[in-house]
């Protein structure tokens, strides 16, 4: 397993683009390699690359471990992850539940956090934005992002920003074409742009 990191001197339109690692069968996860190849600068806006561990208690360390690194607030984030459908799904919800075993041989069933509320939504206007997007084949909006790490740490990533940045978790078929992949990433990163920030790119 390793780690991206992009800094920039100056941060003020920051973008934090997250991937996960290896697991499983898949030592090869196509989050991560969208993670690695895409462009860190985007127009006015820079990009700041991580790829997190499958691991439940290495997850939500590297991403609040980023956070504090960056020299400001990221103005978005965007949390990538796998899943066996043919689809990339924008999802809506973070539920406060989690169950599988991770790479480090730890199993967990049950809420997220006990002292939290069953869910979170993220801030983002997602029917606008998809009414936005360029090409909307094989874009769909999704309200269970699953139990597994994709939800843990899109649940907890929309408690810690405590509405002050927009999050969302795109899954994206984990058996896509990574140059394919890349282009709707794009697609949904410029309509993300276009209704949240009001510019056209």
């Amino acid at each position: 397993m390793y780690i991206i990191i992009f800094f920039f001197s100056k941060l003020k339109n920051l973008i934090l683009l997250t991937g996960f690692g290896a697991y499983g069968n898949f030592a090869i996860n196509l989050s991560n390699e969208i993670v690695k190849k895409f462009s860190c600068n985007y127009e006015e806006f820079s990009i700041v690359k991580k790829i997190i561990p499958v691991s439940w208690k290495r997850s939500i360390h590297t991403y609040k471990k980023v956070l504090f690194e960056l020299e400001s607030k990221p103005r978005l984030v965007i949390l990538l992850g796998i899943h066996s459908s043919k689809m990339f799904h924008l999802e809506r919800i973070g539920w406060n539940f989690k169950i599988g075993g991770d790479i480090d041989n730890k199993f967990k069933f049950g809420p997220i956090n006990v002292h939290f509320k069953p869910w979170f939504k993220t801030t983002l206007k997602l029917y606008e934005i998809y009414s936005v997007v360029e090409d909307k084949r094989k874009v769909s909006i999704s309200h269970f992002a699953g139990y597994y790490l994709c939800n843990y740490l899109y649940y907890l990533a929309l408690h810690l920003s405590n509405k002050e940045y927009p999050v969302i978790f795109i899954h994206v078929p984990q058996k896509g074409d990574i140059t394919e992949s890349i282009k709707k990433i794009d697609i949904l990163l410029k309509a993300i742009i276009k209704i949240y920030f009001n510019k056209e790119l």
